[in-house]
């Protein structure tokens, strides 16, 4: 009942202040920052679930409507590959076209289907060995509220949900990641 309540009083919120109008047009680019829950398994290694950053979550895009813009949306988390000769962080990422549209003056939805990526985090390469990207498929729903607005900036609070998939040498590499995150946007 707890649960039902607080969900209730957050979607009534964002109602109650999403009433003033925001004018977007032209460029848009966005970056986020927050924590993920990463699910991975394979053909050979057998799943895997771990809590770790959520990064770089990039998007840049146009404003085609006063409340659609279409983007391309580069989301990102950090999880521990640990099935090789030493334990390195990888990235499950994605370069993912989106069609974003405010719902609400301040709340929005985002879904796009694209490119999946396994890949090196650039800070934990060791050698050339550890260079490899797998590439697949990957897909990308999410919901944000602004916050906070200035001019034409806005700080959000974002939730998303990124699965894909990606062909590595041990099998196919599939994965979904859950993200909370913190936005910075401009418009």
């Amino acid at each position: 009942m707890r649960f039902k309540t607080i969900v209730f009083l957050l979607f009534w919120a964002a109602s109650v202040f999403s009433q003033s109008n925001t004018t977007r047009k032209g460029f848009i680019f966005g970056a986020a920052a927050g924590m993920s829950s990463v699910s991975l398994s394979s053909d050979l290694i057998g799943s895997n679930h771990q809590f770790g950053l959520s990064f770089p979550n990039l998007k840049f895009g146009w404003m085609v409507a006063p409340k659609t813009a279409v983007a391309v949306l580069l989301p990102g988390s950090v999880y521990q590959y640990k099935w090789s000769d030493r334990s390195r962080d990888r990235g499950f990422e994605g370069i993912v076209p989106s069609v974003q549209h405010w719902v609400k003056d301040r709340w929005w939805l985002l879904g796009g289907a694209g490119l999946g990526m396994d890949a090196p985090a650039f800070y934990d390469i060791k050698d050339e060995t550890e260079r490899k990207f797998h590439f697949g498929a990957a897909g990308v729903a999410a919901t944000g509220f602004e916050i906070w607005r200035h001019g034409r900036f806005a700080l959000d609070l974002q939730a998303r949900i990124h699965a894909g998939f990606a062909k590595a040498p041990e099998g196919m590499r599939r994965g979904a990641a859950f993200s909370v995150l913190v936005g910075f946007n401009w418009y």
